[in-house]
């Protein structure tokens, strides 16, 4: 009986590891690296900033630090072949560099996915991280120069369409020249007056007030013309309103 309880026990032990090795569980696929760029100041009080640029794409980007922060994040490459990462401008306020190429030398074969950029007193640390997992870390010495990084652009404010509230006159008699005023909001200098897309001359008055001249022959055929109002500078354009000719 105890023979036969020990060929039991090892025949489920069999079927249990038979069971388990037909589970086949995939390992989960590592999420891909965070793309960015940080930047960090190791200094106790004082500003500053880093313009940069991945190579591959050329546009420049800027992170700025106060005294009362410590660490910045900036923009990943956007492409997948990112080969060095430009520093066109890197200062602590009393030391700085400008045109660093990190890491130099030729490219790694794997692309950089993120970066850090590390400025202390008198030099800068700075390392970046490729896609195969790799990393590689240079240090630059600062000079005592004076580094400015430039002012971010303020966002521009969305430019107000303009606005035709009144054509006086609205109804003018053919083959008769007229000036008319166009009231609204939001006229430019650059305002031009479109008459079923022609633009005859016009004259800026106002913000609110436009003129312009129309010829005998641009009013001959008795009709509807529609009218409206392009920026010329910022590509703007109003409502439509409709001029009567009798």
């Amino acid at each position: 009986m105890r023979h036969a309880h020990v060929v039991v026990l090892f025949a489920l032990s069999a079927l249990s590891s038979a069971v388990t090795g037909c589970n086949h569980f995939d390992e989960p696929t590592p999420p891909p690296p965070t793309s960015h760029m940080v930047f960090e100041r190791n200094l106790s009080k004082g500003n500053a900033c880093l313009e940069y640029s991945w190579l591959s794409e050329g546009k420049r980007q800027l992170i700025q630090l106060n005294s009362n922060i410590k660490e910045g994040e900036g923009a990943g490459p956007m492409a997948n072949d990112a080969s060095h990462v430009q520093v066109h401008a890197l200062t602590n306020g009393l030391y700085g560099l400008k045109d660093w190429q990190l890491p130099s030398g030729p490219a790694h074969p794997s692309p950089i996915v993120r970066a850090t950029v590390e400025i202390k007193e008198i030099e800068a640390v700075g390392t970046v991280f490729y896609q195969d997992q790799s990393q590689r870390t240079e240090t630059k010495a600062l000079l005592p120069m004076p580094v400015k990084c430039p002012t971010p652009r303020a966002a521009e404010m969305p430019r107000a369409e303009p606005e035709i509230t009144k054509l006086d006159p609205g109804t003018v008699e053919r083959s008769t020249a007229v000036t008319i005023t166009l009231m609204g909001s939001d006229f430019t200098r650059d305002s031009v007056v479109l008459i079923d897309g022609a633009n005859p001359s016009t004259q800026f008055v106002s913000p609110s007030l436009l003129e312009v001249g129309l010829d005998a022959d641009d009013i001959a055929t008795p009709g509807k013309r529609r009218v409206k109002v392009h920026g010329a500078k910022h590509g703007t354009t109003s409502n439509e309103v409709t001029l009567t000719v009798e």
